[in-house]
C-alpha cells in the first residue's frame, strides 16, 4: 500500500479544490483534505494501491489542469514503508512525465533516504515564507515556458505533518532561531523538520512541521520544546492543526503522556464507526 501527498500553494481556488476532493472520496482512497489559509497551501492526502500509484496520481493532477497551475508550486510525495523497492525508477518517471503533461511544469525528482531534518536542507522544494518554495535544484524534466513554479516529486518512507502557532509577536529571527532548535539537520530533533513560514497581523508566527519518525519523535515531543524555546522570547504556543494523515498511536501517545493515565484505541469513538461513515461525514 502507497500513500500519495499532494501540495499546492498558493491555495488552490475553492471549486478546484472541492471537485479534487470530491473526486478523491468518491473512491474511497481519500484521508485528509485541508486548505489552510495561514500557510497558504492545499493538502490532500491518498492511500492507494501499489499498483494503482500512476492513475491515482494522475487523477490529482487531470483535476487540477493547467489553468490552476499558473503561479503554483505543488510537491508530489510518494510514500511507502518500502519505497526503495516498491516505486521503480520506470513507474517514478511515468508519474513525472504524467504530471509535466496535466501541469505543463518543470519537474523535480528526489528519492528521501535520511530523516526529515537534514532533508530539510536537501530537498529540491521546502517552506518558505507563505507556503512551498523552490530551491536551487535543477529540474529532473524540464519545461520551457512554465507558468507554475515546478513540481517537485519526493519518494520515500511515510511522514506526519502539522501546522503550529506562536502567539506573542515574535520577530522572523526569533522564528528561525526556535527552528533551527527544535528541527534541523544540526540541532534539535533529526527526525524533525521545522519550517518558520508566516507573521500575521496579530503577531502570531506560524510553523510547519515535519516528522519522518513518529515513533522516535512524536508530535507532542516537537510542540513541547517549541513552547520551551517560544517563552524564551515571551510567546507561548497557540493552537495548530494536523495537515495530513496521521496514525492513531500518535495522540493515543499524547493522552497517555499528558494525561497520565492508560489510553488505548478502543476508548475512542471512531474506531467503532464504518470507515464509509466518517468519510461521508468529514
Amino acid at each position: 500500500m502507497a500513500f500519495v501527498r499532494l501540495l499546492a500553494s498558493p491555495l488552490l481556488a475553492s471549486s478546484t479544490a472541492d471537485a479534487l476532493q470530491r473526486r478523491c472520496a468518491g473512491d474511497g482512497s481519500l484521508l485528509a483534505f485541508v486548505s489552510d489559509p495561514d500557510i497558504d497551501t492545499t493538502v490532500c492526502s491518498l492511500r492507494v494501491p501499489d499498483e494503482g500509484l500512476r492513475k491515482a496520481v494522475a487523477s490529482l493532477t487531470e483535476t487540477i489542469g493547467v489553468a490552476q497551475s499558473v503561479g503554483r508550486a505543488f510537491r508530489i510525495e510518494i510514500q511507502h514503508s518500502d519505497a526503495a523497492s516498491a516505486i521503480s525508477d520506470e513507474a517514478l518517471r511515468a508519474v513525472a512525465v504524467d504530471a509535466q503533461g496535466a501541469l505543463r511544469s518543470s519537474i523535480y525528482i528526489a528519492r528521501r533516504a535520511m530523516a526529515a531534518g537534514p532533508w530539510s536542507a536537501a530537498r529540491a522544494m521546502g517552506w518558505g515564507p507563505q507556503g512551498l518554495v523552490l530551491g536551487d535544484a535543477a529540474p529532473s524534466l524540464p519545461f520551457g515556458g512554465a507558468e507554475s513554479s515546478g513540481v517537485a516529486i519526493e519518494v520515500g518512507s511515510p511522514t506526519v505533518i502539522l501546522k503550529a502557532r506562536l502567539a506573542g509577536g515574535l520577530s522572523g529571527a526569533q522564528m528561525h532561531a526556535i527552528a533551527r532548535v527544535c528541527g534541523s539537520g544540526q540541532a534539535g530533533f533529526v527526525e524533525a523538520a521545522v519550517y518558520p513560514i508566516a507573521l500575521s497581523r496579530d503577531g502570531s508566527a506560524y510553523f510547519v512541521i515535519e516528522l519522518s519518525d513518529v515513533k522516535r519523535v512524536p508530535p507532542h515531543r516537537v510542540l513541547t520544546l517549541l513552547e520551551i524555546e517560544a517563552r524564551r522570547y515571551g510567546a507561548r504556543l497557540g493552537l495548530g492543526a494536523l495537515l495530513s494523515d496521521a496514525p492513531l498511536s500518535v495522540f493515543l501517545g499524547a493522552l497517555a503522556t499528558h494525561m497520565a493515565l492508560p489510553v488505548n484505541a478502543a476508548q475512542v469513538i471512531e474506531t467503532h464507526v464504518p470507515a464509509q461513515t466518517v468519510q461521508a461525514t468529514s
